[in-house]
């Protein structure tokens, strides 16, 4: 089975559900995600799902950073609310491809870990899904592991292991909205020219989590506290 990943916080709690649910699946995890921006996040996001996936025995396939193929197909909506129209040409452009990967890896199903985010509609995931699995002559897997305080217990999950938790979806357009209601400047999309790493910057968040990696590599005890200020 392909398993779209979206990001470790979803991905990591799914991902063993499906592993109870479906002990003789061999899961693949495939992290196709051009509607993350800026390309920092991104990164950083793909760096805890490899960490998420290799806690979990789960081989990783990395898909095409195509943003402006993204950019193209959601031209025109980029004011829609969060669950308009414009994540559902989101959720149609990444399962297309989900699909199309599971079909040429010879996959009878494929799913996504969209499922588990409390901020995606549940039917709008499923035609979408059910749709592009028809088309490509594969199964859509759509579990719903939200149930019987199933978030909860994802919430749960993904803070015992120290799992990175973004505060925003992914696009520009989202977060722009988001930062609008908030009050706030989106400073997530700017970059210093010097290229200086700013305190609490996407950046920083990298550097510190790529050591992170590095000290688990090395078996060498570490702790992340959050503080605030």
């Amino acid at each position: 089975m392909l398993v779209h990943i979206c990001c470790s916080v979803d991905s990591h709690y799914f991902l063993q559900k499906l592993q109870g649910e479906y002990p003789e699946e061999k899961l693949t995890g495939f992290f196709y995600d051009p509607n993350i921006h800026p390309y920092s996040e991104y990164y950083l996001r793909l760096l805890d799902v490899k960490r998420s996936c290799k806690m979990l025995g789960i081989d990783l396939i990395e898909g095409e950073y195509d943003v402006d193929k993204w950019l193209s197909l959601v031209k025109g909506f980029e004011n829609e609310p969060e669950k308009g129209e414009r994540c559902g040409i989101c959720f149609d452009r990444r399962f297309e491809v989900s699909a199309q990967k599971a079909q040429e890896m010879g996959e009878s199903s494929y799913t996504s870990t969209l499922l588990t985010s409390p901020k995606k509609s549940l039917d709008q995931l499923q035609i979408a899904g059910d749709a592009l699995a028809k088309e490509f002559g594969i199964a859509f897997i759509a579990p719903d592991y939200r149930k019987a305080s199933g978030t909860q217990e994802q919430n749960i999950m993904a803070k015992e292991d120290a799992l990175y938790r973004q505060d925003y979806c992914g696009c520009m357009f989202a977060l722009n909205i988001q930062r609008d209601q908030q009050q706030k400047i989106a400073d997530e999309l700017f970059v210093p020219i010097s290229g200086q790493v700013q305190p609490e910057s996407i950046e920083e968040r990298i550097e510190m989590y790529e050591k992170r990696w590095r000290l688990e590599a090395e078996n060498i005890p570490h702790k992340i506290i959050k503080q605030r200020f």
